[in-house]
């Protein structure tokens, strides 16, 4: 649909951040797109810019796996076996064939690892309900040496610059490696796509949900129906209200690969 993704495992996705703080004199955003994004970018020209714009864009869910793969593999086929293909790689993501995501919780937990082992200083915004400090407090049980600084930011993102000001201010202050900005999605990227010019950061990821996640105010999805691709099923079990923005990712995107592939 016109828009990246970097087929890359969790491993070299770690080295090559690693190397960007070490060495980069810019900062470097990455996005962790779910099927969602791609869905919104075919209708928001600003996000699909940002995604193109993008220095690492991680398949974050087996949908974005699965949707590269088919469009790949159905490339050039009849209608008929595109449809085939569709089946095919449908058996893929139950047996769990299709390759590694590289969700934002799982960059966020080797990453703040790394940070404490090797002096990265991190910086974690957003959320509400304190959950910025109260993960920072519970990173640091865990990593008592990781340098990390933390701050809620704007209730609403885009509505008060005084605090949008002072909270930039606050991140160049403290030299911050990696920024983690939990703002909501689509939101959050376009936060960071905006202070590029601002922010004196080494790498800012948007998380999310993250934060509440890692603290455990989320119910994890088993392992098995993670690796099923059958974690959006969960959701819907755990979160009703998620609903809408599900159906989006399970329903109207891969509508939109498949008309991708007709074209």
């Amino acid at each position: 649909m016109g828009l990246p993704v970097d087929i890359i495992d969790k491993e070299n996705a770690v080295d090559k951040i690693g190397i960007w703080i070490d060495e980069s004199k810019k900062l470097r955003q990455i996005v962790t797109a779910y099927s969602e994004f791609y869905v919104t970018g075919t209708r928001d020209k600003d996000f699909s810019q940002i995604m193109k714009d993008s220095d690492m864009v991680t398949p974050d869910g087996i949908s974005v796996l699965a949707a590269a793969e088919y469009l790949k593999r159905s490339k050039g086929k009849s209608l008929l076996g595109k449809i085939l293909e569709g089946l095919v790689t449908g058996k893929k993501i139950l047996k769990g064939e299709l390759g590694e995501t590289v969700t934002g919780v799982w960059l966020f937990d080797r990453l703040t690892k790394e940070a404490a082992d090797k002096g990265w200083r991190v910086f974690l915004l957003g959320g509400w309900d304190n959950v910025s400090s109260r993960t920072a407090k519970m990173l640091l049980k865990r990593f008592p040496k990781l340098k990390i600084s933390f701050d809620m930011g704007e209730t609403r993102v885009g509505t008060d610059p005084i605090t949008d000001k002072r909270v930039v201010q606050k991140i160049n202050d403290f030299k911050t490696d990696i920024l983690f900005v939990a703002y909501n999605p689509i939101k959050q990227e376009k936060w960071i796509a905006n202070h590029k010019e601002l922010l004196r950061v080494k790498v800012a990821i948007g998380v999310g949900g993250t934060f509440n996640e890692y603290l455990g105010e989320f119910k994890k999805a088993p392992l098995w129906m993670e690796n099923s691709g059958l974690k959006w099923l969960w959701r819907v079990w755990v979160e009703p209200r998620r609903l809408g923005r599900i159906l989006r990712a399970v329903v109207v995107f891969p509508w939109l690969v498949f008309m991708e592939s007709l074209n």
